[in-house]
């Protein structure tokens, strides 16, 4: 199951590694302070992975209101 969805024009996953694999390259495997920087982002040592598709932000909106495919570079609403 992917966290992050799956482009709707390639199908692509946009799901990316695991924070907290991350945070343990980071912290050269002290899983203390790889735990603590993970929780930041709502992530366990199982759950929460950085996400790969692009946000595209109106700044009078101030919200984003479009979403793009890294691989394919399509575009589609927010909403959609």
């Amino acid at each position: 199951m992917s966290e992050h969805g799956y482009c709707p024009n390639c199908g692509n996953n946009f799901d990316g590694d695991l924070i907290f694999d991350t945070f343990m390259e980071r912290y050269e495997g002290d899983e203390e302070k790889a735990l603590e920087s993970a929780s930041y982002y709502g992530a366990t040592k199982t759950k929460g992975r950085w996400g790969h598709k692009i946000a595209l932000y109106d700044m009078e909106k101030d919200m984003t209101t479009r979403w793009k495919c890294p691989d394919c570079e399509y575009v589609w609403d927010r909403t959609t």
